[in-house]
């Protein structure tokens, strides 16, 4: 697949940082990198409360910009730049609440009404269309059936292709997400390695020995948080809201292309208590003797 101006770009931009970190990490002095050391080698520690100075012992220059540095560089040559920055963008969504039982019972009450309409012949209002809460649904709704813009054949493949398509751009995300997860301890047996390096070149005093040793420490340290407590977890509730979202679009798709086709309302709640299974006895109770066979088949909406 040829690559744009803009991921060409974004893998460019991938090497130049990763190296810009890596070396920043090596050449940045050791004395000014590790926060606490540096206010005690200056006399300001005896100012501070002595547990915030033993947060601080863990806030290391060098360590930070080696592991978060090169696994955010590093994500950049992996992946094309679009695809990375929409997957950083997806992030707040990542974390909203879960709101898919509210959703297929708005999907079910909404596929209800049109349902009724479509099949008795009624016009579908712009103040139908509107009341859809599901963008899908309400987009579905209003280009393929009011306006009839495809062909009856056509509506199954166009639905099912879109499914598809929020399906690969959903494992897209998750993809990058766990490489970042496993890139990131990687990076930090990068800074263990350089800082295990500049202890054994040390020939100083002991804390430019213990700065040394920080940094071999802590880029680990940021690693392996940044992965199994951030990126990992990121990750794992990326697929659990994809897996929610396939049902509703499974659910909107089962529902537009049933009312497209004119099919009893019966036939169609029927068919979505496959999605909503604790709403089977309400809806035995409500549609168990209705009968729609007195209704005639319309030729047109």
């Amino acid at each position: 697949m040829k690559q744009s101006g803009a991921d060409r770009l974004g893998t460019l931009i991938g090497f130049v940082s990763g190296a810009f970190f890596i070396l920043v990490g090596i050449l940045f002095p050791a004395e000014f990198s590790n926060v606490a050391l540096f206010l005690e080698s200056t006399g300001a520690a005896e100012n501070i409360n002595k547990y915030i100075v033993q947060i601080l012992r863990f806030l290391d220059i060098k360590s930070f910009l080696i592991v978060f540095g090169g696994t955010l560089s590093a994500t950049f040559v992996a992946f094309p730049f679009t695809k990375t920055i929409r997957c950083f963008k997806s992030i707040p969504k990542v974390f909203a609440a879960d709101i898919a039982e509210e959703a297929t019972q708005e999907i079910y009450d909404q596929s209800k009404l049109i349902a009724e309409k479509r099949f008795s012949g009624k016009r579908i209002t712009n103040d139908d269309i509107s009341s859809l809460q599901n963008p899908f649904m309400r987009r579905w709704i209003e280009g393929l059936i009011v306006r009839e813009q495809v062909e009856q054949e056509s509506l199954e493949q166009i639905l099912h292709a879109e499914v598809q398509m929020y399906e690969q751009r959903a494992d897209e995300e998750i993809e990058i997400f766990d490489f970042m997860g496993t890139a990131a301890p990687a990076f930090g047996m990068v800074g263990t390695i350089v800082g295990l390096v500049l202890m054994l070149a040390e020939t100083g005093s002991i804390r430019s020995v213990m700065q040394a040793m920080s940094i071999a420490m802590l880029t680990t340290l940021y690693g392996v948080i940044l992965s199994n407590m951030i990126l990992l977890p990121i990750a794992s509730k990326r697929k659990q809201l994809k897996e929610s979202n396939l049902i509703l679009l499974e659910m909107v798709r089962e529902s537009v292309n049933r009312i497209a086709r004119r099919e009893a309302p019966y036939t169609i709640l029927q068919e979505l208590h496959n999605f909503l299974p604790h709403k089977r006895d309400e809806f035995d109770e409500q549609y168990g003797s209705v009968s729609y066979t007195h209704l005639t088949l319309p030729t047109k909406a």
